[in-house]
């Protein structure tokens, strides 16, 4: 399973974009992936081939809303020795900061 950030911005429509941003948002809900929205982008887990081919939807939906030109930065972490989750990832990192301390806390 990969985990998959990606940051969709639209450019020349304004400095106001998160219409935009709701529009790929909801081709990311039509899809069955995994993702959690962030302030600077989208984490997006699942097969790789399947995130691939939402992320080109999530870009084109900028253009059919009016955008004239859209920038997409993807990065990709695709671990194949052992099984990753977004939540694993965090979790590993908390307990390093405090191992008493429960998630989220």
């Amino acid at each position: 399973m990969a985990i998959v950030e990606v940051s969709i911005v639209p450019l020349g429509v304004g400095v106001g974009v998160s219409s935009f941003v709701a529009g790929a948002i909801r081709v990311l809900e039509k899809s069955a992936l995994k993702y959690e929205l962030t302030a600077m982008g989208t984490i997006i887990s699942g097969d790789l081939d399947d995130i691939f081919c939402v992320i080109r939807k999530m870009h084109e939906s900028c253009f059919n809303a009016g955008s004239v030109r859209v920038l997409t930065q993807i990065r990709i972490d695709d671990r194949r020795d052992s099984e990753s989750s977004m939540e694993r990832k965090v979790r590993s990192v908390r307990d390093k900061l405090d191992p008493g301390r429960t998630a989220g806390g």
